[in-house]
């Protein structure tokens, strides 16, 4: 799990770059790797020793890891417990890689991290866990039942169930699952960008030039929000100063000449300075902004775990009942345009479901209600949302066009009052 990890650590990896590629083999018995918990093709001790070198702090605050490295043939029940601190100095040090320390680790991601990441990733809690019978497992999970338990109970169920699926339930054990997202998520986008698509975010549009220097000839221009692809860095740094053409505010924006590819297959420089990475999610990009519906306020924080969160109705409990199991759970999950929330749950007379999607295109971010209850089932129109320190008059207009559609929740839910009250009290 930590190879990718350890270039943070960048005068220790362009000391040691040979040593840790000695600690990297290919699979065993051939073929691409299966996970990163299979194959017995990495020296875990080795690479869990540079770590701690590394950074001066213990990877783990308990279980069989404490003791003395592991080796490959250990059969110990427990897991190792992450300690959080040593994440978030992870986290902070893949921010500032220099682009030397990410050459020389780009060979290594590629051919031997790249894929097991992606898998990682793509069996998630939530995304293993989708059925309505999955709850009991779910509410096992979010509770810290004892983990040996419930371990041989998800398995004699689910015989088929990814080695990453684990990972993440370990991870939800510990406390670490959402500083390991982070984590991954910010390593995907540094590893992997020539794959990732960019949008240009000059609104004016962003000039293309045959030579990566602002007196190059002009090719050609890409229009705002129009995608392109990097093909290379040039490393020749850029600083510039642009006037924001409605508001009148000056501000400087640092970056560099990359050539990248746009259309049908054309290619020139560009100042990366306006282009937009489209790959992080949508609390990511949107996190500690605050936006207005013209009635509510909504903050996004990317501090949002992408799995089900299963919270009670009725938490706290100060007189526990039999009926405390129909109080449901609530769940969220997060996508590169968009991010939902809501909950499930059953009263004493029929199921009910509420939930809140937010979408965003082209910097305009709407949302849409929909619920499932007495009455039936309903969905509203969009409920358009502006930055929250937008001008007054602005403000105004989207209040004026939301106020009907936030009528239209009003009234179904009078309705459904209503029809409750005539048919069950």
């Amino acid at each position: 799990m930590l190879v990718p990890l350890i270039s943070s650590g960048q005068k220790s990896i362009e000391d040691n770059i040979d040593n840790l590629k000695e600690l990297i083999t290919d699979p065993m018995y051939g073929g691409s790797p299966k996970s990163f918990f299979k194959g017995y093709w990495i020296d875990t001790s080795g690479i869990l020793k540079i770590a701690e070198t590394t950074f001066g702090i213990p990877i783990f605050n308990s279980g069989p890891h404490t003791k003395e490295y592991f080796s490959n043939m250990c059969m110990c029940e427990n897991f190792g417990h992450y300690n959080p601190f040593f994440l978030d100095m992870l986290i902070e040090s893949v921010k500032s890689l220099s682009p030397s320390i990410k050459l020389l680790i780009q060979p290594l991601y590629d051919s031997h991290f790249k894929r097991p990441l992606r898998k990682l990733m793509q069996n998630k809690i939530s995304d293993y866990f989708k059925e309505d019978s999955d709850k009991n497992l779910l509410e096992q999970i979010k509770n810290k039942v004892d983990h040996n338990s419930l371990l041989k109970k998800i398995e004699s169920t689910n015989p088929s169930i990814p080695a990453e699926t684990l990972f993440w339930i370990r991870r939800d054990f510990d406390g670490t699952s959402f500083k390991f997202l982070k984590l991954f998520q910010l390593i995907m986008e540094e590893f992997s960008e020539f794959e990732s698509e960019y949008y240009v975010s000059a609104k004016s549009g962003l000039n293309v030039r045959e030579q990566p220097n602002s007196n190059s000839n002009k090719i050609g221009i890409i229009l705002y929000n129009q995608k392109v692809k990097i093909l290379s860095r040039t490393g020749k740094k850029l600083t510039i100063n642009d006037t924001d053409k409605g508001t009148g505010i000056l501000k400087t924006i640092d970056g560099e000449w990359v050539e990248v590819i746009f259309g049908t297959n054309l290619k020139g420089y560009v100042f990366d300075g306006f282009l937009r990475k489209n790959s992080s999610s949508f609390l990511t990009r949107n996190s500690g902004t605050t936006w207005t519906n013209g009635f509510s306020l909504y903050t996004f924080s990317e501090n949002m775990p992408d799995y089900y969160i299963d919270i009670s109705s009725c938490d706290p409990c100060e007189t526990p009942t039999t009926e405390c199991h129909m109080c449901g759970y609530s769940w969220m999950k997060v996508y590169i345009d968009s991010f939902s929330f809501g909950r499930k749950y059953q009263n004493d007379f029929f199921y009910e479901e509420d939930e809140t999607w937010f979408y965003e295109k082209n910097e305009t971010i709407w949302s849409v209600n929909s619920r499932s209850g007495y009455t039936g089932q309903y969905e509203t129109n969009r409920i358009y949302w502006i930055p929250a320190d937008s001008e007054t008059l602005e403000i105004e207009k989207i209040r004026l066009k939301n106020k009907p559609i936030l009528d239209f929740i009003k009234l179904k839910q009078k309705e459904e009052n209503e029809a409750i009250e005539k048919d069950l009290m």
